[in-house]
This record gives C-alpha cells, structure tokens and sequence, in this order.
C-alpha cells in the first residue's frame, strides 16, 4: 500500500522474487574464457613444438625431428578444434579465433606446402 511517497516505495521487480517466486540475480554471470585460453595455449604450445624439430632437424637428431613435427601437426589439429568450440560456445572468442588462425597457418603440413608452392624450399 503506497503512502504518495514515490521516494519509500520498493518497486515490484526490485523486491528479491521474480515471477517464479526464485531471488532474482542481481547481475549477469560472465561466461567462462577458459576455452578460449586454452585453445590459444594449445597453439603456442604447438609452434614451440615445431620450432624445437626445426632445431632438432637442423642437427643431427632426425627421429626427434619427426616425432615432434608429427605432435606439432595433433597439436595443431587440437587447437584448431578447440579453437572453433571456444568461438562457437562463446567462451574467449578471441584467444579462440587467434588459436584457428595459428593452428591452420602454421601447421608444419600447411606451411611446408604453401613454401614449396612459392618456390622458397
């Protein structure tokens, strides 16, 4: 029951209930960004990969080389997959676009084609 005094009335909506009778959240929760994160660590992480079997490769440690070219590529792909589930779920959109970039430009199988066709290797 009001009074006239607009300045002591509680407003309907501002009374700690909602509709259903639940409190009623006072701000938004923020979506995770962990994904996104972690697919843009997974990424770095797979251009250290590679970097370390270019060195490897470069001395004379040829086994090494391969096995770690061959995890870069997984690692790659993994990013790559995480990358599109963090931007499509929303969570860290753009730690997850930069790991789909990374994952697909720098992919040891990518990059070694795009080389050879530029006539660099």
């Amino acid at each position: 029951m009001t009074d006239g005094l607009q300045i002591f009335d509680v407003p309907a909506d501002a009374e700690g209930a909602g509709d259903s009778g639940e409190p009623v959240d006072a701000a938004p929760r923020r979506r995770p960004r962990w994904p996104g994160s972690l697919a843009g660590g997974i990424a770095i992480l797979m251009v250290v990969t590679w970097g370390v079997a270019l060195l490897c490769s470069l001395g004379d440690l040829l086994e090494l080389a391969v096995g770690l070219s061959i995890s870069a590529v997984m690692l790659s792909v993994i990013a790559v997959v995480a990358g599109v589930i963090a931007i499509v779920g929303r969570w860290g959109r753009g730690w997850g676009v930069a790991a789909v970039l990374v994952g697909l430009l720098l992919n040891p199988v990518v990059l070694l084609l795009v080389l050879t066709w530029i006539g660099a290797l």
